[in-house]
């Protein structure tokens, strides 16, 4: 059996965007990031009970291992059960999004990342674009909600920042 995360992500609330209904007991879903990212899928976490999004999560300790949670999302994500490549794909998928993080800290997703909620003045080459912000949008939308019309849901806004790959998806990390 695998090691255990140490921490990991749970749904935090059901501030500013949240389709899930499920506790905030719930770990995050692998993300399920497409081309199209301002749709949701590259700033929203993923609910691996109902599929649906939300925005913020928590880090807790996490007593499951890293294959138990693997499971827990791909089994309600697929109708065949997940095969041992596809739970060590999302092992390594995961091990990137969360990378290091803080106990009772909140994060939000951005672009195949955990960010943490007080960041300020950062940059990083996401999955599909490369970002500099002074803020978290997420966090500054819970203010102006106008934000994620301008930044988090704004097509121009990703593919402004798009970073050119050959055809294929490279996943960072």
């Amino acid at each position: 059996m695998s090691a255990k995360p140490g921490l990991f992500l749970k749904k935090a609330n059901d501030d500013l965007v949240s389709h899930c209904k499920c506790s905030p007991s719930v770990w995050i879903a692998g993300p399920g990031q497409l081309d199209c990212p301002w749709c949701g899928c590259g700033w929203l976490f993923i609910c691996p009970q109902c599929r649906r999004a939300f925005t913020f999560a928590v880090a807790e300790p996490c007593d499951l291992t890293w294959e138990e949670l693997a499971w827990h999302d791909l089994k309600t994500r697929y109708s065949e059960p997940p095969t041992d490549e596809e739970v060590e794909m999302w092992i390594d998928c995961m091990k990137s999004v969360v990378g290091d993080l803080e106990e009772g800290k909140q994060y939000v997703y951005l672009d195949f990342y955990a960010i943490p909620v007080d960041a300020e003045n950062f940059a990083f080459d996401g999955m599909f674009s490369q970002h500099k912000l002074l803020w978290v949008p997420q966090v500054q939308a819970l203010a102006k909600p106008a934000i994620v019309d301008e930044i988090l849901s704004n097509p121009d806004y990703w593919l402004d920042r798009r970073i050119d790959i050959d055809d294929e998806y490279d996943v960072p990390g």
